[in-house]
């Protein structure tokens, strides 16, 4: 009896910090307040509760296998208390983030850090050829910090987060700025896209910094929307310098919700672009009725739309994904639709940028549209961006520091991370393309990303913070 009861206390301890553990527990209270229950029920019916706790995460974390992992539990409280006050600080997209930032340069002020802050505006970067239009629009400025150390190294390393979050979606449950830790979940907007990842950055650093390691660069930064009122403005500025940075870690999780199982270690390029072209109707044979016009008389531009898509596939775009998205097209039943409109999207790696793709493409446009018209009537085309134009980028995923980064997660997870290389327009590529470095980007495990009731798993969250210790220290050694 000893030894069952002893089992329960240490299983029930470890559970405390378990979503389900305010279920068992009252279940256990219940049952005890009921004299009339056996022995057997108890059992049956705590072991039938029991059975919905996700055991191997909580078993997980009863003793950490590294030191990195001991040094970030040390730092929990501070990790969470840190986090929290972050999230009680409106940032959202399109707002200057002051406020916020403030939280950021008060933590590394106390450490042996040189703080930069810029506010920033894209309209400066409209002609730069990784610009994006911010979305929602606005020109700021937006403020940004990086953390330069003190006493760099010859060569040194580099993390960034995102301060702005996603806009408040209909539907929340808690306050999004007040946040609340639910078993071992802490809800709260921004929580996991990417406060969790500023905190987890700047938690790294102190530690770092605690135990006289080499120090990398931090910067929190705008990075929703596009990059372009924060990653880009920074990140070129970096270029036009003597940065030394060998390598960068992009702290936040990719939006598959795996946490630290999956590595962005590349993006795709987009282009969201829309095709309006307009043709002619012929004459009507009979007064007042448009549709008595030949339609062989006409010029179809929605034949003639869907006749140049298939051109550009076979030139332009051979090597390129085409998505058609939307066609919306003509004005009525029995007539030439002579004019019609097509949004699609490329999706693209390798040495294609979306600006070269867009160029090729409005020439091979125009000379289409002059090989299909008349003497008399004529197409007229126009091709614009309506969305997401972004470049791709990779890091090697066998670089040598990918392998660091790799046995990192491996030794403090317990388990081997895969290669993400399904995302877009993310910020990696400005790392990636601008300072011709390899960029990764990791983040813990976390939840409802850009919808109500974001949440971050702080278990998850301190090794993260182990991750980047170790990983920071590995690559110092390269």
């Amino acid at each position: 009896m000893c030894e069952t009861g002893y089992s329960f206390m240490v299983i029930n301890e470890n559970l405390k910090k378990s979503a389900t553990f305010p279920l068992l527990k009252m279940t256990i209270m219940n049952l005890k307040d009921n004299n009339t229950n056996s022995r057997r029920t108890f059992v049956k019916t705590t072991a039938t509760v029991m059975t919905t706790i996700p055991f191997l995460p909580v078993l997980g974390n009863i003793a950490p296998s590294t030191k990195a992992l001991k040094l970030a539990e040390k730092y929990r409280g501070e990790l969470l208390d840190l986090l929290q006050k972050l999230i009680k600080v409106q940032s959202i997209e399109g707002e200057s983030a002051a406020n916020a930032q403030q939280i950021v340069k008060d933590y590394l002020s106390r450490l042996p850090y040189r703080i930069e802050e810029s506010g920033d505006r894209p309209s400066l970067y409209k002609d730069h050829a990784e610009y994006m239009e911010p979305n929602p629009a606005g020109d700021g400025p937006f403020v940004n910090v990086v953390g330069w150390p003190k006493k760099p190294k010859e060569k040194q390393y580099a993390m960034f987060s995102h301060i702005d979050t996603h806009s408040i979606e209909k539907g929340w449950s808690t306050d999004p700025f007040e946040p609340k830790l639910i078993g071992n979940r802490l809800y709260g907007l921004g929580t996991s896209d990417d406060k969790g990842g500023v905190a987890a950055m700047l938690v790294a650093a102190k530690i770092l910094a605690d135990t006289k390691k080499p120090l990398p660069v931090v910067m929190s930064l705008h990075g929703k929307g596009g990059g372009s009122r924060g990653s880009l403005p920074i990140f070129e500025r970096i270029r036009n310098t003597d940065h030394n940075i060998g390598a960068v870690l992009y702290v936040h999780p990719a939006e598959t919700g795996r946490g630290l199982e999956d590595i962005k270690n590349s993006v795709q390029g987009i282009a969201d672009l829309q095709l309006n072209m307009t043709g002619w109707r012929g004459t009507p044979l009979e007064i007042g009725s448009i549709d008595s016009a030949e339609w062989k008389d006409g010029g179809c531009a929605l034949d003639r739309s869907l006749e140049l898509l298939e051109l550009l596939k076979e030139t332009v775009f051979k090597d390129v994904l085409v998505n058609i998205g939307i066609i919306e097209g003509g004005d009525r039943i029995g007539s030439i639709a002579d004019e019609v409109t097509i949004t699609f999207r490329l999706k693209f790696t390798g040495k294609h940028t979306w600006k070269a793709l867009v160029d090729e493409a409005k020439q091979a446009i125009d000379a289409f549209v002059k090989s299909k018209s008349n003497g008399e009537n004529s197409y007229k085309a126009n091709l614009k961006s309506v969305g997401y134009m972004t470049n791709p980028g990779a890091a090697d995923w066998e670089a040598p520091e990918s392998k660091v980064l790799r046995e990192s997660i491996t030794k403090v997870t317990g388990q081997a991370p895969k290669a993400y290389p399904n995302h877009y327009a993310g910020d990696i590529r400005y790392p990636i393309r601008l300072l011709g470095v390899p960029a990764y980007g990791i983040g813990s495990l976390g939840g409802n990303f850009y919808l109500p009731d974001e949440w971050v798993d702080i278990d998850d969250l301190v090794k993260l913070v182990a991750v980047l210790i170790d990983t920071i220290g590995g690559w110092n050694t390269l």
